[in-house]
């Protein structure tokens, strides 16, 4: 074996190596239970996704108004074609919510009813996309591990800190963030951690993720403002 071919097999290696650590203890700045709470900022630079049947989102910045804004309603649709086509059978769509800056989508395992994905869908091209964040790393059986290494690693949704945990938790970073009354929402249960809605003064203001094995908190500052919910029941808030 040449020198140059054992460097680049040693190199390989070792960024494996590191993808994985990464992956397993998510972003540096996140919020902790005893940390500093202030909010980690993904709003620049590239987040692809290669791999993934919910590939192809980059950056986090506000699509600039490029025409006719689609209606939640065709983002149902596109999401629904999209699971159909790109991640095959055995899921199902949970809910649309619409903001300013995208429509969100969480798509659920049909069996079991665990998240499995969170999608987001450009309000004037349709293109749907993996959300950023914990969607990508945190995610222990559909996210950046599984489609980088190509495996599953069988995670279990029985996770160290339970729902009443990741709501305690969301609930003290929420207050610490913005300094006024915040109701947390039932959590979604996703393989290695939570994402939750929450509302301030009657009205859903925003999301956030827990995970289930360390606390973290991730909070989703790329939304913008809630706009409206699509159930899968039809049902509009």
């Amino acid at each position: 074996m040449s020198v140059a071919l054992a460097t680049v097999i040693v190199g390989a290696a070792v960024g494996a190596i590191i993808l994985y650590e990464l992956w397993a203890r998510g972003p540096p700045t996140n919020y902790t239970a005893v940390g500093s709470v202030a909010s980690p900022n993904y709003d620049q630079g590239p987040w692809m996704m290669s791999g993934c049947p919910c590939q192809g989102w980059v950056g986090g910045q506000a699509p600039a108004p490029r025409g006719t804004r689609i209606t939640i309603e065709q983002a149902r649709d596109l999401v629904e074609n999209y699971v159909s086509s790109r991640i095959g059978q055995g899921f199902k769509i949970h809910e649309i919510m619409e903001f300013e800056n995208n429509f969100y989508a969480i798509v659920i395992e049909s069996d079991s009813n665990v998240g499995a994905f969170e999608l987001i869908v450009d309000p004037y091209t349709g293109v749907v996309s993996a959300e950023p964040g914990p969607n990508m790393m945190w995610n222990r059986k559909y996210g950046m591990h599984y489609a980088m290494m190509g495996w599953s690693t069988e995670p279990s949704i029985d996770m160290p800190i339970g729902p009443e945990d990741a709501v305690e938790l969301a609930r003290r970073y929420l207050a610490q963030r913005f300094g006024e009354e915040v109701v947390v929402l039932e959590p979604m249960r996703f393989y290695g951690y939570y994402t939750l809605d929450y509302m301030i003064g009657g009205e859903v203001h925003g999301m956030l993720s827990v995970n289930g094995y360390t606390g973290d908190i991730w909070y989703h500052s790329w939304h913008g403002g809630f706009i409206k919910e699509l159930e899968l029941e039809g049902e509009e808030h």
